[in-house]
């Protein structure tokens, strides 16, 4: 006999949903396979929505290998979140970012080297020693700046032979900050009460004791350190790495002054394209000039920032020869106490009759 109507719809059932779960479990493509690697950001996601298992590292590997491929050169990638960062996400340049470094710095066989930076600034004297250790290793170093090189990133960029840019890519102000505000603003908050207490007299201190009461004196020779640091190791890396020439070259003190001034660019967070660093003679080349290598730039661009919109890592320090490790940032849950309602008071008292 065959089968009932009831017994076929159950049996193409029981098929299709066979069929659903040998799909669920197929491996995701080698990409080592793929003609052209995903670009977009839509693209990336739409190469991983059937393949939720998949490890996004396999991806982003390949890529460095295409890009290596391409140049020619070792490819080490030093990558921070730089967009929606929440506040006190550990994101920042600091010495803590050595052991990373360090660990792909030793990963390359020959003396050059290309470093694919994202990073939205931190500590001037942890830069100072990444430069340190990528210099005194390296004869040749190359940046490669898809997306946001700004602060102290843009002053290891200074100390690259040359920089490769995308059209995203972008260099920022180097001025100091002290704790979020500009060093140069705090200065000249100081300055301007100087003048006026030398034009007007003590009659002027009164509409400035909010400012005196909230800043210790000390923070301005901090602002003063802060602002020599930055312009001195700018204009050392520039002439002894990018420009190869004296430090009084008129060169490096036009590019120093562009960086420094907060009169020109109003925020820290102001962005310094391509086409402007190269106005300023730094050595800046476009991703777009050498064949094949744009599109490489921009997947991987996206391919972290898809990786930092889904999980909880903020950095990270990868390559093509088995270095993948990064930071993450920590959820603290606090148990708020709940509220207590105040004891009764005593009120008037009450007739019972």
């Amino acid at each position: 006999m065959g089968k009932t109507s009831t017994g076929k719809r159950k049996h193409r059932r029981e098929l299709l949903s066979k069929i659903h779960s040998q799909q669920a479990k197929a491996p995701p493509p080698d990409p080592s396979n793929l003609q052209r690697l995903p670009v977009s950001y839509q693209e990336i996601n739409d190469y991983y929505q059937p393949f939720p298992e998949s490890r996004p590292f396999d991806l982003r590997k390949e890529t460095f290998l295409r890009i290596e491929a391409i140049t020619g050169r070792p490819l080490i990638c030093y990558v921070a979140k730089t967009a929606n960062v929440a506040p006190n996400l550990p994101t920042a340049i600091d010495d803590s970012d050595l052991i990373g470094v360090r660990a792909l710095v030793h990963s390359v066989a020959g003396n050059d080297v290309d470093v694919l930076m994202e990073s939205n600034g931190g500590w001037a004297v942890a830069a100072e020693r990444i430069v340190r250790l990528l210099r005194e290793r390296f004869e040749s170093l190359l940046f490669i700046i898809p997306g946001n090189a700004y602060s102290a990133a843009t002053l290891i960029c200074f100390s690259a032979d040359k920089l490769i840019m995308s059209s995203t890519g972008t260099l920022g102000p180097i001025d100091p900050q002290i704790n979020g505000i500009p060093a140069r603003a705090i200065r000249r908050a100081f300055e301007t009460l100087e003048e006026r207490l030398a034009k007007e007299g003590p009659k002027a201190l009164t509409a400035y004791v909010p400012l005196i009461s909230k800043y210790d004196l000390h923070l301005l020779e901090m602002c003063k350190s802060a602002e020599a640091l930055s312009q001195e190791l700018a204009e050392t890396w520039l002439s002894e790495y990018m420009l190869k020439c004296p430090r009084d070259d008129a060169r490096v003190r036009t590019i120093v002054d562009h960086f420094s001034d907060y009169d020109v660019h109003k925020s820290h967070g102001r962005s310094i394209g391509r086409n402007r660093a190269r106005e300023l003679e730094l050595k800046v080349e476009q991703s777009e000039a050498t064949d094949g290598l744009d599109d490489l730039i921009r997947s991987l661009h996206n391919q972290y920032g898809f990786w930092f919109d889904r999980t909880p890592f903020v950095k990270m320090f990868e390559d093509a020869r088995g270095t993948s490790w990064g930071r993450q940032a920590q959820t603290v849950t606090v148990q708020l106490p709940m509220a207590v309602p105040p004891p009764p008071q005593p009120g008037p008292p009450v007739s019972t009759s």
